[in-house]
């Protein structure tokens, strides 16, 4: 979770469920719909009480006032994290200073006066515009542009997976400007690797360059394919590449080059016991 400043908007979280809200709400599901389905997937990894969840909410609550479609269960979700201070809480052990702490407690007061005044009329929806997909290979070192933030990324591996492709794909940290050579990504520190069966609009990824990479990723960072099995558990599944840390695996004190060495990426199977029952048969 990356929090930049006191704002209710201020967080990865909040900004990546809106997002993906709004995105949904474009292509016509409806409201009710979209906020149940973002639960689920939470709730599949964090407890409902986790200070995670906070901003998830907070998201939610928002996109659905803007959408005249409120739901009794979210704001009163909101109205329990705000009143009975468990923001508050999650944030002091975040280390926020009690200056900020203030600041915060008085936006979410406001955000939740805000949510209890009737939206008139409710946000269009806007269709989302149809795009060719980049077509990239084992090798591609790109950059690409999530709102005003830049990320660098790298493909690692590249797998057919019956009528899916699935790549795995090396983002970095959030960059200080658009990089020009391969040496910026490079040795950019990593966020996390994912394997991504979506891939984004060729028109927001900006290839610097193709390198070859030799090793062998199949079996790493959550997946398994062979001729006769397929075997996941960790595909990113959000086409927007944002920081979603529902489906990824964090990495840390690693630049990209330091996953050219193919054991450097783990593989992180929960059911060892099922893939090897799955391998052997």
């Amino acid at each position: 979770m990356g929090v930049w400043g006191m704002g209710i908007t201020q967080s990865d979280e909040y900004c990546e469920v809106y997002e993906k809200f709004m995105e949904r709400y474009n292509e016509g599901d409806e409201a009710s719909e979209i906020t149940a389905s973002i639960l689920d997937e939470y709730h599949k990894v964090f407890d409902d009480n986790d200070g995670i969840l906070h901003d998830v909410y907070f998201a939610l609550a928002k996109a659905e006032w803007m959408c005249c479609e409120q739901s009794e269960r979210v704001l009163l979700k909101v109205q329990q994290i705000i009143e009975n201070g468990e923001n508050i809480k999650f944030y002091r052990e975040l280390e926020a200073t009690e200056a900020d702490l203030k600041l915060r407690e008085k936006n979410l007061k406001s955000f939740f006066v805000s949510l209890k005044t009737p939206r008139k009329i409710a946000k269009k929806r806007t269709p989302v515009p149809k795009y060719d997909y980049a077509i990239l290979e084992k090798g591609s070192l790109f950059w690409y542009q999530s709102k005003s933030t830049i990320y660098g990324a790298l493909v690692l591996e590249k797998i057919e997976n019956g009528y899916h492709t699935e790549y795995l794909i090396v983002l970095t940290q959030k960059l200080s400007k658009k990089p020009k050579i391969s040496k910026e990504i490079l040795e950019a520190e990593v966020y996390t690797f994912a394997w991504f069966s979506e891939l984004l609009p060729t028109n927001r990824v900006h290839i610097i360059d193709q390198i070859e990479i030799t090793g062998n990723y199949n079996g790493r960072a959550g997946i398994y394919v062979s001729d006769n099995i397929s075997y996941c558990e960790n595909t990113g599944t959000d086409s927007t590449w944002s920081h979603n840390s529902s489906n990824i695996i964090f990495s840390s004190n690693k630049n990209v080059k330091d996953l050219l060495i193919v054991e450097n990426v783990p593989s992180d199977f929960k059911h060892q016991e099922y893939l090897k029952q799955l391998i052997e048969h």
